[in-house]
């Protein structure tokens, strides 16, 4: 059995390298470093939880609980599910009521532990999966621009056109065009195969 660990504050090769130096000193067989994670060949008992996360403390690290990644997940699952569902998005559905309710904490405590944990915001996290939704839309429906923009939440389509062009560098127009191209040619491509 493997003990995986998850890591705040790690951010180059060598913060990678002074966890598993440190690590190793502590006396634990460590099986892999990553940006972020630490993963050690045997399982550990509280007291090695405590040890590391006293040597992680004092190396400006901080050792992210289990709870605080199954809670990250747990948000990114519902708002996965807003936008997975093929029905028309409730533009009156407020993302902090949503978790709050179902994740039975304060939405602004949510929202600090989804940008340390994840490294954007989660208001960001939520825009750019409306957007992967619009892209959705853009390729495979005929929905025109208006009916993509009220089924996805947006209040109109400036707001829609303003963010999809700040993510994506193309106007929505424009990307359907580029995408339908791309499509037509493969399909021409695989007929003549």
């Amino acid at each position: 059995m493997t003990s995986e660990i998850s890591i705040k504050g790690m951010v180059c090769e060598r913060c990678v390298s002074v966890i598993r130096e440190g690590i190793t000193k502590l006396g634990y067989d460590v099986a892999k470093v990553n940006l972020g994670k630490l993963f050690l060949k045997s399982e550990i008992d509280s007291d090695g939880h405590h040890r590391i996360e006293l040597f992680l403390a004092e190396n400006g690290f901080e050792m992210i609980s289990n709870r605080q990644v199954r809670i990250v997940n747990q948000a990114k699952e519902l708002i996965s599910e807003v936008f997975g569902q093929n029905v028309k998005y409730d533009a009156k559905l407020k993302f902090s009521s949503l978790l709050s309710e179902k994740l039975h904490m304060n939405y602004d405590s949510i929202s600090e532990l989804f940008t340390d944990l994840e490294g954007i915001t989660l208001e960001k996290y939520i825009i750019t999966k409306r957007l992967e939704k619009v892209k959705e839309l853009l390729v495979y429906t005929e929905f025109t621009l208006t009916e993509i923009a009220y089924i996805t939440g947006f209040s109109s389509i400036n707001h829609l056109s303003r963010q999809f062009k700040e993510l994506t560098g193309f106007s929505p127009s424009h990307f359907k065009e580029v995408r339908s191209s791309k499509q037509k040619l493969s399909g021409k491509i695989n007929a003549n195969l």
